[in-house]
């Protein structure tokens, strides 16, 4: 009879050389790819402790009603920073989008003065009209993302009364994907909702750019923010043209919270938990989705130290710095959003 006779122990190591050589022709496809956090955190209210002549900041000054003082400030910062550090033990975030902070000055000691600085995060701001003297911002790990673009998409309205945060636009490259990134922080519901048209409108404008850019070539794209109301309700809906999906109107943005409703939020207000902290994503984007234990399908961040310690009720409610004028000294009223993408390494 031709042929070889193999031995039991030959064949044994013969089998174990190919699964060997599977994986190592599996080793090159790994490599190239990589995992990357993405954050969006509403960070309540991170004033500098100084009045500024030119906004209504100040209930937080010194001398101001809820007496913020240099102290508490520091601890923020450093609450805020030991939050992003916590999210994974391997890995910082590529980026982190904010909004609520007052100014370029508690940027600086956020990224440089804490141990974020160890990171070498960077950060793109722009002054906005809002009354308030609150602004959008974005962080990001100049290692991981290269900014090619950024500005200020201005105000929809130039109604004195309509003053609000300016969305913060930039483009950048993340591994080998260019993504075209929206930090949002839309009017809020005060004096019964009355700028519910007006958020309706920044997020139809940002839509329509979208739109534009799609038609350029463009194909990655990821919103975040708060967006002041849920992503089944009427603004979201029709702002971000989520309302009617059809052949003659294809879905191109996803809201990674849409599923939320009944199960969880980011943000409780008077028992209530709603999900205004939110990810809108192209197809692309949400292709790239990586989940686990901690990234889950409701994309809210929440683990024990920020959560209220008052654990009577039945829900999570976040570990605010402030509940009402009363300090609580924790972290922010709103639960950070993360989601993992995998991205092509450079």
């Amino acid at each position: 009879m031709s042929g070889t006779l193999y031995h039991k122990s030959n064949y044994n190591k013969l089998s174990r050389l190919k699964q060997l050589g599977v994986l190592l022709c599996l080793v090159p496809s790994l490599a190239q790819t990589q995992e990357e956090i993405i954050v969006f955190h509403n960070v309540e209210n991170l004033f500098y402790p100084l009045d500024d002549s030119l906004t209504l900041d100040d209930d937080y000054t010194v001398g101001g009603k809820k007496h913020w003082t240099f102290g508490k400030y520091k601890t923020k910062l450093n609450a805020l920073a030991k939050t992003y550090i916590s999210i994974d033990a391997n890995q910082m975030p590529a980026l982190i989008g904010l909004c609520e902070i007052e100014n370029n000055q508690v940027l600086n000691a956020l990224t440089k003065d804490t141990p974020l600085r160890k990171t070498g995060y960077r950060y793109i701001h722009y002054p906005s009209k809002d009354i308030r003297g609150i602004d959008v911002a974005l962080l990001y790990d100049p290692k991981k993302f290269k900014i090619k673009e950024s500005f200020p998409m201005s105000p929809v309205s130039t109604k004195e009364e309509d003053r609000t945060r300016d969305v913060l636009y930039v483009k950048g490259v993340l591994g080998q994907i260019e993504v075209n990134l929206y930090v949002v922080h839309a009017p809020s519901r005060r004096e019964n909702n009355i700028k519910k048209e007006l958020r309706q409108k920044i997020f139809a404008n940002i839509y329509s750019d979208i739109e534009k850019r799609i038609k350029n070539g463009e194909e990655n794209f990821i919103v975040m923010g708060d967006m002041n109301d849920n992503p089944w309700d009427e603004s979201i809906l029709k702002g971000f043209n989520q309302e009617y999906i059809n052949e003659n109107n294809p879905q191109i943005l996803f809201n990674l919270m849409s599923n939320n409703k009944d199960k969880t939020g980011s943000y409780v207000f008077n028992g209530n938990i709603f999900s205004f902290d939110q990810f809108l994503v192209s197809d692309k984007i949400k292709q790239r989705l990586v989940f686990n234990n901690t990234f889950n399908e409701t994309f809210v961040y929440k683990p024990d130290f920020l959560v209220s310690k008052d654990r009577r009720k039945n829900y999570d409610r976040p570990f605010s710095t402030y509940k009402g004028m009363k300090y609580e000294g924790g972290i922010s009223d709103h639960f950070p959003i993360i989601m993992r993408l995998t991205i092509k390494r450079k």
